[in-house]
Formats: structure tokens, C-alpha cells, sequence
């Protein structure tokens, strides 16, 4: 109890579980019956304190995480990637070496120390290179080879961890390994052929299960501790007085109240209020900014300016010549915009900037002012008292200081002001170690703040009566695939949504797999992976997916459009992350806009939705084609892949011919498919193993198609070679921009391709506003989804729009190749696409 409120109070997280394993047998107890056998029974001491803890955890609103049948592991690795998949960072916390599987971009694992050691975080870099890995979904096979006595988990006789290690970091995998078993030293091979039935069995048990159907909604997990009195009466009963100071003050929310500990008291933020005309005086060069509940703060040195009034403040922010110094500065700069205020000048973004230095750490700015000025929130902040008397406060940052009138506290906003000047100066230093990143920022993602800022502000018009056409037609169609349901499963009453009823008539009633086991909640499983393995089977398995995929089509889309619309204009008003990715890509919140479904042709008729801001204006859509492989292309050198995008080939085709030995003309559409999968593939680093799992073939024969690849394409595998020992060497590798990216594994052959891929994305958009700006144009960019830009445009305008777009698009950058944009316009953004 004392590690998470100290958890709570030191890292501030907004959202915040504590997941137990249930009472009872799990569903890999039913899997493999010996399942922990050897433990021994928790002593009672233990089973006394688990009530008492959870009672502890609940009575401060932080919700208690048990499912039946699944370990506590399960749902943290459920909830983790649910949590990733909304667009949210999770820190997983468990000294458990079996978490490091989970980890991915948006999930760490927090680890705590021991004896009073220090914490330890644990990215995708640090997993990798603790198991000697390239992926962390590596850790699995690791685990599986080393087995665990303590569970009884069986692994290989005679392979510890180190060797576990060793082997999957030459191998790749298990079935790898066990594939090229004769290879190894006579022991460990036989080891290996005698384990070779129970190692899947192995890997089965070790694997934490990530897709379980969780009821806790994200405003479940918001950390809100209104009242602590409950708990405080369960610290007296069960005599935890010593732990009382550490509670949290009522009120809290996202972040912790507690006293200021003493180590902390050492960093200090101190402020004097001053006068709009004296703070000018001191920021001749640079003004740092933060605008919060409706207040535009103002810091030079240790002068603060509260505007008030936005107004007062125009002349400093409009002034070019004086550098404005912020966090998130973009969302400031539509703020202002509404205020008829124009932010001019050079930006200097903290948030940005530490992205480009670190992409794959956190840009939080508690964490930025504790890492760079050794500043922990609560911190110790200058407050002027009513005599006019300077004095020194203790605050509280998420409660109201004891001399001032609540509804007027801004201390945590001071704070956050106050820091902006001096976290800079840090972080300026540290970019400026590297010129190249230098290059990048002014070139590339400062301009790009105002390109985004804009699109935010135009926003992309929604036709609400087409939504509720649609969502009518998809309505009546989800009505008769009901109906065919219950007509084959013979069963009227049949509630399609509930997974216990499907899971009876599917593996009771019409028996699709005989050897389908309930799990303990006695229900058969009936998630979409599963049912793809039955699909075949019967249509009704489709029907069923099709029904769930028009669901999910109103219930994620359609549904909520309508209430994410400002009424002011009928557009929807996206948010673009410029520093989330590592990759470097751009992502969208808000809603994610770049999310929108093209797959599936119900998908793609929400499209029909997005449409011009006026009655006679058009879409028009530019998309660069194939980015990725021609940038593999002029990385690489190949002269065969550079001569077939010079010669303006179907580079899939022209694979294929090379690969299946026929003649162009003679490449059937399945080889053809398969050479598409292998371009594909070899820029994420594919294996013979993913290639065979995702053709559906034999592992000898895709290892026989990657190998033919190479053969015809050797550049390639010199490129793919040379960024591995660049990774190795320099411990990153970097895009055609010279963005880095700090992970020395098989990210090591991609991430150059796809930041290389993003970097050109943006500066197009850059060329793009600037030439429409230029020429007078009233035409505006709204959206960019990947290697898309979408324009909004008249029709007198149109035509001109896409030559531009065409232009700037393909000279962004000299190349060896090509690069070439497919441009379309239309009523609508599905026929613009």
C-alpha cells in the first residue's frame, strides 16, 4: 500500500488499476492440468492481508482489477493494450521479467527496485537489449525455453536463461529453433528433440493473454480521490498510522496531493508578479507562454504577467522578432486566433524538441522539469502575500494554497510557466549537440506547427444527414443478417451480441470445432481470431463477423460523429499529434480521423460523410504511391529496384517475374499477390516464418522466395545489413532527414524507410500551404492520413490545386527514383480517394 500511494504521489498518472489474481483455477489449469502444481499453498498470513488490500484500494476509488479465469497478469496485459490502442502511454508495474513481452511504442514496463534501489523503466530499447532481442513478443520464446519450476512450466533440459537467451537471439523463435535442431551441439539438440512436444505447451503457459473482454471503461480507471476518510478509518483499523501522511489530499485528479517531501524542498520555482511594461523590458529576445482556464500567463527571468485580458498582450506576441517559448504551442495558437491574436516569431516548442533528441521517451512536462531541472511537482513556488511582502510557500500544485481564494488558484499553471524559460535553455542545449536535429526542427516541425495549427482550425465538413441515411441502411442490413443467424442456428430468440449464446449454438449445437473447451466462466470463446480459424466452416461464422463489423462500424463512427461537430461551422475539428510516434508520422485524436475504415466497402461509405465547406466546391485528394518501396529503393542503391521504378514498372509484377522465374506478361494475380506481400514484408524485416504464416505456406518454400528476392535484389540486402550494424554500432539509425530513432533491432531496416516516408509527408504539406498561401488560393489543406493530403476546394480552383499538389508532392526531395502521387477530386472524400 505505501508503493502505490508513493507511486501515485511521484508519478501523477491520470489513470490508474490494481489487477489480483482471482480465487480459483485459471484457463491454463484447464489447458494443462500440472499448471503450477509444484507451488506451494499461500500461506494464510498472505490470504489475511489480500481483503484488508483490496478493501484498502477501493475505498480510494481506484478500481480493483480480478476476472475469473485469468491471471492478474492476463489483464494487465489486456488492459495495457486496449489502454495503447486509445491513444494512451501505459506503464505496467510489476517486477515480473514475463511483462517484457508486453512491451511495445506506448507500453513500458515499470519496474520496482529492490532494497530501496532506484525504479527501472523498461522501453521496447531496454527489453531488447536485456534479452539480447530484437523484439520484445521474443521474451515468450525466451521464457518458454528456460521454463519455470515454480509454475511448472516445462522447458528445455538443460538451457538456463543465459543459453535461453543466446539461442533466441540466433534463432529468432522456438519453432525456429527446434526446425534447425541439428545444427546445434549434439546435447542441446537432443534436448531439443525431447522437448519439442511440450515446448508449444511451454510457450502456451508463458504467453499473457491480451484480448480479454474487460468491463473497465477509461473513466473507470481516471484517478479521481474525492474523499479520503474511508481510508483513512481502515489506516486506523488495521494500524497503518505510519502511512497516513502519505494519503492523498481530497479533490485529486490525474495527480496526487500530498505534501511537499523534504528532497524536494531543495528545487525551487520563484516568480515576482510584474507589470505588462516591465515584463516586456526583460523579454527583449525570448517571452515564455501558457495559457490555461482561460488565462494567458507571460514569464521573462523570474517576472511573471497574468493578461488577463488576452488584448493587452497583443503587441509581445505579435512581435517577430521575440522568440515564444511554450509547450504544445500549436494548441495556443488557434486560442489566439479566435482572440483575433497572430503568434509570430520563432517558435521554440519544448514538447518538439525533446521529441527529435529522444522519440522513444516521454514528453511529459512533469517529467521533462524533474529530468532536466530536478523539479518534482509539488515544488516550492515565490507567492506574493496581501501586505505586499514576498513569501515562500509550500504549494500543494493540485490544491488551493491556504491564503488564496480557490476559484482563483493558478499555481500549478504558474509553475508551469515559470519553468518553461529555464527547461528550454536545457533542452536547447542538448538539441544543439546535433546540428542535424537542429536542421530538422527549424526546417521541418516548427514550420509544421502553423500547417497543423491551421487544418485544426479549417476542419473537415460532415454531412449529419447522409451519417443518419447510412446508419438507417446499415441498420436494415444488420436486421437480416440477424435473421439468417437465428434461421441457421434454428434458434428465434438468439441475441447476437451476447458471446455466451453464439458459443453454444456454434460448438454445441452445429459442433464447428468438436474440440472447442469452455473456458471458466462456462463460455466457449468467440472473438474475431477465433472465429477466423472456423470461418470456413460455415457461413453463419461470417454472418457473424459481418454483423459485428456493421456494429462496431455505427457504434465507433457513425454514432459519435454527430456530438463531435462544433455547430458553429458543421465541421469536425481534429487534433494532429506531432510528437507521439517515434516513427515520426503524424497521428489523429479527437477524433482519429486518420482511422477512418477503407478496407471493407461498408467502411469506405462513411467517407461519403466527408464533404467540401461549399455547395459547389470538391475533395481532392493527393496520395503518394508505393513511398515506401521507392525510398527502399534509393536507400538502398538497388539497380534493379531503382530501374524498375525509372521504368515506370508495376514494381509487384516485376517482383514476381524475378522471384517465380516467368516472364512479366505470364505473372499470374496470386504470384503477383505473393511478390506484393514480399515487398511488403522485407521493409519490415520479414522472417520465412512470417512470410509462410501470412501466405499460408510452407516455411521451406517462403524461405525459398526471400532468398530469390535477395538474389535478384542484392542492394537490398546490403542496405538491410548495414542499418543492423549502424543500430549496433551507433546505437540508432536515422531517416533521410537524419531523424533518429534509437532502437537496435528489426525496427533497425524500417524506421529509416517509414520516418524517411513521414519527413517527405511533411515537408510537402510545408510546400503545399506555403504555394497556396503564395497564389492567393482559398482553397485549404484539412486532413493528412499517412502518405494522403486532403484539400478542400472550389471548383474554379480545382484543377489548379491538383497541379500543385502534383508538384510540390513529387519535387519534395531529389531522389534516384521517381516519386509519384495519384490525384483524384470528387463531392465527397470516398470519390476523391
Amino acid at each position: 500500500m505505501k508503493y502505490l500511494l508513493e507511486l501515485i504521489r511521484k508519478e501523477n498518472p491520470t489513470h490508474l488499476g490494481v489487477a489480483f489474481d482471482p480465487p480459483g483455477k485459471t484457463f491454463r489449469h484447464e489447458t494443462y492440468e500440472p499448471y503450477k502444481a509444484n507451488r506451494e499453498a499461500t500461506p494464510e498470513t498472505v490470504k489475511a492481508a489480500l481483503e484488508p488490500l483490496i478493501e484498502l484500494v477501493r475505498s480510494l476509488d481506484i478500481p480493483v482489477m480480478m476476472v475469473p479465469g485469468f491471471e492478474a497478469d492476463d489483464v494487465i496485459g489486456s488492459m495495457a493494450k486496449k489502454g495503447e490502442r486509445n491513444g494512451y502511454e501505459v506503464y505496467m508495474v510489476s517486477p515480473d521479467k514475463d511483462f517484457g513481452q508486453l512491451v511495445s511504442e506506448h507500453i513500458f514496463q515499470f519496474k520496482p527496485g529492490k532494497s530501496g534501489a532506484e525504479n527501472e523503466l523498461l522501453g521496447c530499447h531496454e527489453i531488447c537489449e536485456k534479452f539480447n532481442i530484437k523484439d520484445p513478443l521474443q521474451v515468450i520464446d525466451i521464457l518458454a525455453i528456460w521454463g519455470d519450476a515454480a509454475d511448472n512450466v516445462p522447458g528445455v533440459r538443460g538451457v538456463g536463461e543465459i543459453g535461453a537467451k543466446k539461442l533466441v537471439s540466433q534463432w529468432g523463435s522456438v519453432e525456429n529453433i527446434v526446425a534447425h535442431a541439428d545444427e546445434l551441439p549434439l546435447k542441446q539438440c537432443a534436448a531439443f528433440k525431447d522437448a519439442a512436444e511440450h515446448l508449444k505447451m511451454g510457450k502456451f503457459l508463458v504467453t499473457i493473454k491480451t484480448d480479454i473482454e474487460l468491463d473497465f471503461t477509461e473513466e473507470d480507471l481516471r484517478l479521481e480521490i474525492k474523499d479520503t476518510s474511508e481510508c483513512r478509518e481502515l489506516f486506523s483499523k488495521y494500524e497503518f498510522s505510519s502511512l497516513l501522511p502519505l494519503l492523498p489530499a481530497t479533490g485529486c485528479t490525474g495527480a496526487a496531493q500530498l505534501q511537499i517531501p523534504q528532497e524536494a524542498k531543495n528545487s525551487t520555482v520563484c516568480y515576482r508578479n510584474a507589470d505588462f511594461q516591465e515584463l516586456c523590458a526583460s523579454a527583449t529576445q525570448s517571452v515564455a507562454i501558457h495559457i490555461a482556464k482561460g488565462h494567458l500567463l507571460l514569464a521573462s527571468g523570474d517576472l511573471l504577467f497574468d493578461t488577463g485580458e488576452y488584448e493587452n498582450a497583443r503587441e509581445l506576441l505579435e512581435n517577430p522578432s521575440i522568440r515564444k517559448i511554450g509547450y504544445n504551442l500549436k494548441s495556443y495558437i488557434n486560442i489566439l486566433r479566435r482572440k483575433g491574436i497572430a503568434l509570430k516569431g520563432e517558435i521554440a516548442d519544448i514538447e518538439l524538441m525533446h521529441y527529435l533528441i529522444n522519440p522513444e521517451r516521454t514528453h511529459k512536462l512533469d517529467i521533462l522539469a524533474q529530468t532536466y531541472l530536478g523539479i518534482d511537482f509539488p515544488t516550492v513556488l515565490m507567492g506574493n502575500r496581501a501586505d505586499g511582502k514576498d513569501e515562500v510557500q509550500d504549494l500543494d500544485l493540485f490544491s488551493t494554497p491556504v491564503e488564496r481564494n480557490p476559484e482563483n488558484d493558478l499555481s500549478c499553471d504558474i509553475a508551469k510557466a515559470m519553468i518553461l524559460e529555464p527547461l528550454f535553455e536545457k533542452v536547447n542545449v542538448q538539441l544543439h549537440e546535433d546540428s542535424t536535429l537542429v536542421e530538422l526542427y527549424e526546417l521541418v516541425e516548427m514550420p509544421l506547427v502553423e500547417v497543423l495549427a491551421d487544418m485544426e482550425y479549417e476542419g473537415f465538413k460532415i454531412d449529419t444527414r447522409m451519417l443518419s441515411e447510412y446508419k438507417k441502411e446499415l441498420s436494415v442490413q444488420m436486421g437480416k443478417i440477424e435473421d439468417r443467424i437465428r434461421e441457421a442456428a434454428e434458434e428465434p430468440q438468439l441475441n447476437i451480441s451476447s458471446p455466451k449464446q453464439l458459443g453454444v449454438v456454434l460448438y454445441e449445437k452445429l459442433r464447428l470445432d468438436p474440440k472447442m473447451k469452455k473456458n471458466t466462466r462456462d463460455s466457449y470463446p468467440t472473438d474475431e481470431e477465433t472465429l477466423l480459424e472456423i470461418e470456413d466452416k460455415s457461413p453463419i461464422v461470417r454472418d457473424i463477423l459481418e454483423f459485428r463489423g456493421l456494429k462496431k462500424l455505427i457504434s465507433t463512427y457513425i454514432e459519435p460523429f454527430p456530438s463531435l461537430i462544433d455547430p458553429s461551422d458543421g465541421k469536425i475539428h481534429t487534433t494532429f499529434n506531432q510528437a507521439l510516434t517515434s516513427t515520426g508520422r503524424l497521428s489523429s485524436v479527437k477524433p482519429n480521423l486518420q482511422n477512418i475504415p477503407i478496407r471493407t466497402e461498408s467502411g469506405r461509405e462513411i467517407r461519403k460523410a466527408f464533404v467540401p465547406s461549399t455547395s459547389d466546391g470538391y475533395i481532392v485528394s493527393a496520395d503518394y504511391s508505393q513511398i515506401e518501396l521507392r525510398l527502399m529503393a534509393h536507400t538502398s542503391g538497388d539497380k534493379e529496384l531503382i530501374n524498375a521504378f525509372i521504368q515506370q514498372k508495376d514494381i509487384h509484377t516485376a517482383t514476381a517475374a524475378k522471384v517465380f522465374k516467368v516472364a512479366e506478361e505470364d505473372v499470374t494475380r496470386e504470384q503477383r499477390s505473393k511478390a506484393k506481400m514480399v515487398n511488403f514484408g522485407i521493409i519490415y524485416g520479414i522472417s520465412p516464418f512470417g512470410l509462410a504464416q501470412r501466405l499460408h505456406i510452407p516455411r521451406s518454400e517462403a524461405k525459398e522466395i526471400i532468398e530469390e528476392y535477395f538474389t535478384h535484389f542484392p542492394g537490398v540486402r546490403l542496405y538491410m545489413e548495414k542499418m543492423k550494424e549502424q543500430a549496433r554500432r551507433d546505437g540508432y539509425v536515422q531517416t533521410i532527414c537524419h531523424r533518429k530513432r534509437y532502437l537496435p533491432d528489426r525496427n533497425a531496416i524500417n524506421a529509416p524507410i517509414q520516418g524517411s516516408a513521414a519527413d517527405i509527408i511533411k515537408i510537402a504539406m510545408i510546400n503545399v500551404r506555403k504555394r497556396i498561401l503564395k497564389e492567393g488560393l482559398r482553397s485549404r489543406m484539412i486532413l493528412q492520413v499517412h502518405d494522403e493530403l486532403v484539400i478542400d476546394t472550389l471548383c474554379s480552383e480545382k484543377d489548379r490545386v491538383m497541379a500543385l499538389l502534383k508538384e510540390e508532392m513529387e519535387n519534395v526531395l531529389p531522389l534516384c527514383v521517381p516519386l509519384t502521387t495519384e490525384c483524384n477530386s470528387g463531392k465527397n472524400w470516398l470519390e476523391a480517394h
